[in-house]
């Protein structure tokens, strides 16, 4: 129970981006609590199938798991998706917009086609995914959409400002969501992770790099996928939370 009297239902939920790093955490962790999820993923299939091995194993008797490739920032592709997830797993009461691309440049390097790719892969792919699961939603009187950010949106980071302005338009489309979507028993939450040393770039980083993040956060060790997971499972469970976000940082952000 989320609170007196209030009950959580039944979970569906789509992953985008599910495949790996903290969207595959994400996927996993609803498995676990017993929910049925479609994860996405764009391209890699060699991800994807270890992606489904590992789900497989956290998937619950009752439930349903469905790895399903598409362009998150292709309207005609999520309306695709959509339809199957809702055919085959049921009307969708979890979502986390979590796809996202991370090319590295600045204001002189970014190309006209690497800044609209990173926007409407990492932004309008939220739009996208959010506009068609809220009929469901509201239909429900429940709903959990979860944007995953990054301390780029607040302090610029260090990817570049395409990435930066990707991230600071999904905590303004969360905040304008939370606020519309409220009374009807939505919650709209982003987390905002940092330096998380299984996930994004810093998966292939070595050991010597990584040393070099324990500089810029103020705990004993960089972040884990298990710490976004655990935001993720607050934000779940929480019906009077919602237009936040949730810095996983180890405290950088207030560097």
């Amino acid at each position: 129970m989320s609170d007196a009297g209030a009950v959580i239902p039944p979970l569906t939920g789509i992953v985008t981006g599910g495949t790996r790093g903290i969207g595959l955490g994400l996927a996993a962790w609803l498995l676990r609590r017993g929910a049925s999820v479609a994860a996405t993923y764009r391209r890699d299939e060699s991800e994807a199938e270890n992606a489904r091995r590992v789900l497989a194993e956290c998937l619950s008797p009752q439930a349903g798991l469905l790895v399903l490739q598409g362009d998150a920032g292709n309207p005609d592709e999520v309306d695709r998706q959509y339809q199957r997830v809702r055919r085959e797993l049921g009307p969708v009461n979890v979502l986390v917009n979590n796809a996202g691309l991370m090319p590295r440049g600045n204001l002189e390097t970014i190309t006209d086609s690497i800044w609209r790719e990173t926007i409407r892969v990492n932004l309008d792919s939220a739009f996208y995914w959010t506009s068609r699961v809220v009929p469901d939603m509201k239909a429900a009187g429940f709903g959990r959409i979860v944007n995953i950010s990054s301390i780029a949106a607040r302090g610029g980071g260090v990817i570049g400002p395409h990435y930066a302005a990707s991230k600071a338009g999904m905590i303004g489309l969360t905040r304008y969501a939370a606020r519309e979507l409220g009374p009807a028993g939505i919650t709209v939450n982003a987390i905002a992770p940092a330096f998380i040393g299984d996930a994004g770039v810093f998966r292939d980083w070595n050991p010597d790099q990584k040393a070099r993040l324990q500089e810029q956060v103020f705990t004993p060790r960089i972040g884990r996928v298990e710490d976004v997971v655990r935001a993720f499972a607050y934000l779940i469970d929480s019906p009077f939370v919602t237009g936040v976000t949730l810095d996983v940082n180890g405290g950088a952000f207030m560097i």
